[in-house]
């Protein structure tokens, strides 16, 4: 492997590492505050989770070619949908008939 290439790729990884971290601190916050309560704008923000992680490990994928890592993000996207559209009715109850 060309040594340029090598330092580009670990620098690359290194990167969405760290901006894995911040995003993991990110949804920690919402969680443990809005989120617990049902506020809407937490249901909202939660959005930017799987977003964020499928667009960072879409670029890995181009990156390194793995198909692992396609195989990662379908478990974790379907994970995350599950987790935002199951509790959708404590977010969003229904309005009573009139």
């Amino acid at each position: 492997m060309d040594p340029k290439f090598a330092s580009f790729l670990g620098s690359t990884l290194i990167d969405d590492g760290i901006s894995g971290v911040g995003l993991a601190v990110f949804g920690m916050v919402v969680s443990m505050t809005g989120y617990r309560k049902g506020e809407k704008w937490a249901w909202y923000v939660s959005w930017s989770m799987p977003i964020g992680i499928l667009a960072a490990q879409l670029n890995v994928y181009a990156l390194t070619g793995s198909t692992m890592v396609i195989y990662l993000a379908v478990a974790f996207t379907i994970v995350s949908l599950l987790a935002l559209l199951l509790p959708y009715r404590q977010f969003f109850p229904r309005k009573p008939l009139p």
